[in-house]
């Protein structure tokens, strides 16, 4: 498509898809070919921001109110609306963000499900009653809204990582502002058309295209939003942070992290190979739980790495919407080049390049932001790029003797977003889960792929976006009273 030709993207605000009034655009390209121009995203004025606060804060009066299992039914419709239109959206998701189109099909399986999740769990209770130091007396608690939410979108998971935030916050009985990544503004569009076809009331959920530090800040200042979402890069995040703590309001920041995997001696290696593999160069390295770093015990190193390096250099880079391709691009200039950086400063510290470490200019392949899927070996705990999670298909390597030195290595000060453990031993398994610091443990398993069930995803959005009240009733006197009366 010639860039006379795009698309315009429009934002949708108070149950109306608007055309911008910006005067600004950036490109939204194909990033497996460059030639591809997809189309504008408007660079929405401040204006376009705040009457977008504004009318979710209008809607939030009576959508606060909206029984629960009402606000549920919502959801589950918008679900049925992205089951039909499956096949589209991860069409839309490989053009604009790069995954292969199995990658693409899994994110909007992973979408349906949790929404189908959400959906029902709106009905579930949501409170707690107590017993009291006193007779008559009774006490509950209750959960309440914060009000309208922002959720600032990434691109590396333009579809289930939204929608995640967007069907909680909405079955708590918030509205909310999106305000997607540049890079996936398609995708986001084909997200909110899913609920507003499905009958969000208006302002409920509303859509403003445009940057992080124009548009999203001005959406976080307004005095209307209490909370904040946001996946994207650190400094992305440490700015959105700041503006939040000024403001007293909620916030919570999903970022690349270096999530490693051990591999043991007693190790079922094959398991661990295609673990691995599909962690680290799945999605193109791109996502919050890729793996970033394995660490490897001396007696299994060598043969490992072998076998790694044979299946990792025989994958085929190309368009995601090939389905003989096993890996596609990464999703912009920029993030190919910080990956180079991080590969060259690392040669330059001593570490060695086994395979990859360049950018693929064969072909097609000249015109997209691909590069070759890279392990980096013999890397130490010092070097960047064992403490920096590289935006691409870039695996980092250590060598370790011992169990015990391997858990001291990735050993972080804060929370990792998931580790896993290789091996056949019981008790290692249960040392891990113990010694580790992260989100989301996996044994003989890869790092990526989450249950929405499982209380820790659930649980943490649901306390995120509600404030919860201790409520007391005395009853006492009206007790006293109905056992004079006889009752």
């Amino acid at each position: 498509m010639s860039e006379s030709s795009a698309r315009i993207y429009r934002n949708y605000i108070g149950g109306a898809w608007l055309a911008s009034l910006a005067r600004r655009h950036a490109p939204n390209i194909n990033p497996a070919n460059a030639e591809d121009y997809i189309g504008d995203v408007p660079l929405s004025i401040n204006d376009e921001a705040i009457a977008a606060a504004e009318v979710a804060a209008h809607a939030l009066r009576s959508w606060r109110r909206t029984p629960a299992p009402a606000r549920g039914a919502l959801v589950l419709r918008a679900a049925q609306l992205l089951a039909e239109r499956a096949e589209p959206i991860a069409r839309a998701i490989v053009r604009e963000q790069g995954k292969t189109l199995a990658e693409a099909r899994a994110e909007v399986r992973h979408a349906i499900a949790y929404a189908e999740f959400c959906g029902a769990a709106a009905a579930m209770p949501e409170g707690a009653t107590v017993p009291l130091s006193s007779a008559g007396r009774f006490g509950y608690t209750r959960r309440r809204p914060l009000g309208v939410v922002a959720l600032l979108t990434p691109d590396w998971s333009p579809l289930a990582l939204p929608l995640e935030r967007l069907a909680q916050a909405l079955i708590t009985g918030n509205t909310v502002v999106v305000k997607p990544a540049l890079a996936t503004p398609e995708t986001a569009e084909w997200l909110v058309r899913c609920f507003a076809d499905a009958g969000a009331p208006s302002g409920v959920v509303n859509l403003v295209h445009g940057a992080s530090d124009e548009t999203g800040a001005t959406l976080i200042d307004h005095p209307a939003v209490r909370a904040v979402w946001i996946g994207g890069p650190h400094a992305d995040i440490a700015g959105v942070r700041r503006q939040a703590d000024m403001r007293d309001i909620r916030f919570m920041g999903e970022h690349r992290d270096v999530n490693p995997v051990i591999v043991l001696e007693d190790a079922d290696l094959d398991l661990a190979l295609s673990g691995v593999i599909a962690g680290a160069f799945g999605n193109a390295g791109q996502t919050h739980t890729a793996t970033k770093r394995v660490v490897l015990v001396h007696p299994v190193a060598d043969a490992f790495l072998e076998a790694l390096v044979a299946r990792v250099c025989a994958m085929r880079l190309g368009n995601g919407l090939n389905e003989q391709v096993s890996l596609g691009p990464c999703t912009d200039e920029a993030q190919i080049q910080q990956a180079l950086d991080l590969i060259e400063q690392a040669r330059a510290e001593g570490a060695e390049v086994l395979c990859g470490g360049v950018r693929a200019h064969d072909g097609e392949l000249a015109h997209g932001f691909f590069l070759r899927p890279t392990i980096v070996d013999r890397v130490r705990p010092d070097m960047r790029i064992a403490q920096e999670a590289a935006p691409g298909p870039v695996l980092a390597v250590t060598r370790v003797e011992s169990f015990a030195e391997a858990l001291t290595l990735v050993h972080q000060p804060q929370q990792l977003v998931a580790a896993s453990l290789y091996t056949r031993d019981g008790a290692r398994m249960l040392r891990f889960t113990d010694d580790i610091r992260a989100r989301s443990i996996h044994i003989n398993a890869p790092t990526t792929g989450n249950e929405p069930h499982l209380p820790v995803h659930h649980n943490t959005l649901l306390d995120f976006f509600t404030e919860t009240s201790a409520v007391y009733i005395e009853y006492g006197a009206e007790r006293g009273r109905l056992q004079d009366e006889g009752i």
